[in-house]
């Protein structure tokens, strides 16, 4: 088949199926092709979907502030090591310079706590004074430990929580004008003065029985919290008692150990008759609580040379033995 095709101004018979086209530049082709390249990549590549922010981990810290009429200070961490490292600077110079730390502010004098510290249970009590620091452990009655009471008998002295008198009133402490007696009456009461309503106390006087201190008949005799009213009922008690009868001194000693005092005072002018071995060994054995017994021997006259029992008990039972002549008391 042959068609006819415009040669300049004539016609020439050419094939049919032969397609003769004005040639295209070979630049827009290259554009056309790379604007089809760029749209297809559009249309391929989606943005990517947002998700949560994340922030950098910061350092927490503790600051103190110093707030007056005119100003807010912070003190921070970093002022502490600051002051620390210059501090350390400062103690290793050999010359005599002023530290620092003394111009510091009261705010800075305290240690503040490191982050990592507060985390930790363990940095926490190294810095900071425990709980426990703001309650049992303070300082008690009379400025001493563990809220424990001191107080004294003649000189012989003792320190506790619970505190025992055994106090002889035979016949014989009513010699040289019942000065003996009313010496004894006047100690027992002031050592009572002593207590506070936290500490307990009781009272035996003896002759051939016990005597104990019993404001409640509705109840066995115990030993009692120094209330002020207490102290008050046992003053009177006190006065109350009278020297007479014989002496029989291990009932009474007996009775105030099974009270498990922390001291018990043991006064007696009795030479006669003496606790025996046997009755020591007893006493150590039934003092159960390791109290301190301290024995006050009244006499007349010089001091004994020779060890007596009461020197005995007081040396078997951690305690004081005091002699008193009873020729000088007022």
């Amino acid at each position: 088949m042959f068609g006819l095709t415009l040669v300049g101004s004539q016609y020439e018979a050419v094939p049919s199926d032969y397609r003769v086209a004005r040639r295209v530049p070979a630049w827009l082709m290259s554009v056309a092709l790379h604007t089809c390249l760029l749209v297809l990549a559009a249309l391929l590549v989606r943005s990517p979907t947002k998700g949560p922010s994340v922030e950098a981990d910061r350092t927490a810290g503790i600051a103190l502030v110093q707030r007056t009429q005119s100003e807010t200070t912070y003190f921070t961490e970093e002022d502490v090591a600051s002051t620390s490292s210059a501090v350390a600077t400062s103690a290793t110079d050999s010359s005599s310079q002023p530290s620092p730390l003394a111009e510091l502010p009261i705010a800075l004098a305290i240690q503040l706590p490191s982050s990592a510290e507060i985390s930790s249970s363990t940095g926490l009590g190294q810095v900071l004074p425990g709980a426990i620091g703001f309650t049992t452990g303070s300082e008690g009655a009379r400025g001493l430990p563990g809220g424990q009471a001191r107080t004294q008998v003649f000189g012989a002295e003792g320190t506790g929580n619970k505190f025992v008198y055994v106090f002889d009133r035979s016949a014989s402490m009513d010699g040289f004008q019942g000065r003996p007696m009313a010496a004894a009456k006047s100690q027992l009461t002031a050592s009572l003065e002593d207590l506070e309503s936290v500490h307990q106390f009781q009272i035996v006087f003896y002759n051939e029985k016990p005597a104990v201190f019993h404001p409640d008949r509705s109840r066995p005799p115990s030993i009692l919290f120094a209330s002020d009213e207490n102290k008050r009922l046992a003053t009177s008690f006190v006065k109350r008692m009278t020297a007479i009868g014989g002496t029989r001194h291990i009932d009474a000693l007996n009775l105030a150990l099974g009270m498990s005092p922390d001291v018990v005072f043991f006064l007696t002018d009795a030479a006669e008759p003496q606790l025996t071995p046997a009755e020591l060994a007893q006493i150590r054995r039934r003092n159960r609580s390791e109290a301190t017994i301290n024995s006050i021997e009244f006499g007349s006259g010089p001091r004994p040379r020779s060890e007596n029992f009461l020197m005995r008990l007081a040396r078997q039972n951690r305690g004081k033995h005091v002699y008193v002549d009873v020729s000088k008391l007022p």
